[in-house]
């Protein structure tokens, strides 16, 4: 599919961002509550959307994607429209640091799934990889098209917490994620940045549904140790709750409306950072 709404480049360089992972990559941040936490002015800002960036997603098996297209990022481009996802505090941090200059961000997400078993099968790459690549190479082909320099800067991701229940599995998640993003680097090599491709990681909760989640931390630790192109963050430390909405039942597995915020803040400050160290104009 070509996208249709996509005005034509005339060769200039644009920041692609690829975001992915399992449900909190999806993003299951309630939209009445963050109407709710925020000013009505933050709320509006939320709502209208941002157009100096676009999203082009395809979420849960393509479920819900924007059907090919760039459309800017609002509090639409989750699994329906009562939740959003990073991208929303993504798109805020980008438009402050960057301004009108035009941002992409592919995102491709699948709720509930192991990088183990599922992005990765055997330590190859596994049927859910394979139709992510699809996707990316896709709409990175999609933009050169039209005639962008569309170039690949930053992966951010947020998965985990399907790997964080078996010890067999939690056991091997270093593993798997030093695979997982070798072969990234290797996949998109031709869409690369001139400093190449960092990879953002987001650490998971510390909800009971995840008993092993020190262990999958410990990983995606040791694995930012490894490159100085690779970065992690712990949503811990920084306090993201999953425990607090809906009020009477709370999601224990998603973070909350407010959290779902800021870990789109924490990845949009991190890409910013990382373009800074590795990539220049």
């Amino acid at each position: 599919p070509s996208p249709e709404k996509l005005p034509k480049g005339s060769g200039q360089r644009v920041k692609v961002i690829l975001l992915m992972g399992q449900s909190n990559a999806t993003g299951v941040g309630h939209v009445e509550y963050l109407k709710q936490n925020t000013t009505p002015e933050q709320y509006a800002k939320y709502e209208s959307g941002f157009d100096s960036v676009l999203i082009n997603y395809s979420v849960d098996n393509n479920t819900n994607s924007s059907n090919g297209e760039f459309v800017s990022v609002d509090l639409g481009c989750s699994a329906n429209a009562a939740i959003f996802g990073p991208e929303v505090g993504m798109a805020e941090k980008f438009s402050q640091a960057w301004g009108d200059e035009t941002v992409i961000i592919l995102k491709y997400s699948y709720s509930g799934t192991s990088l183990y078993s599922q992005w990765l099968a055997n330590g190859e790459r596994g049927s859910i990889y394979q139709a992510m690549h699809q996707f990316v190479d896709t709409y990175m082909q999609a933009l050169r098209n039209q005639g962008y320099d569309a170039r690949l800067g930053a992966i951010c991701w947020m998965q985990g917490e399907s790997d964080a229940i078996l010890p067999y599995v939690a056991n091997r998640y270093y593993q798997a994620q030093s695979n997982f993003v070798s072969y990234l680097r290797e996949d998109f090599a031709e869409y690369a940045e001139d400093g190449g491709i960092c990879f953002i990681d987001a650490g998971i909760s510390d909800s009971p549904y995840w008993p092993l989640h020190r262990k999958i931390n410990k990983a995606k630790e040791r694995m930012a140790s490894d490159s100085n192109l690779n970065y992690y963050f712990s949503t811990i430390e920084a306090k993201l709750t999953y425990h607090l909405e809906p009020a009477e039942t709370p999601d224990l597995a998603h973070y909350d409306s407010l959290g779902a915020l800021k870990l789109g803040h924490l990845f949009g400050e991190y890409v910013i950072a990382a373009y800074g160290v590795h990539h220049t104009k």
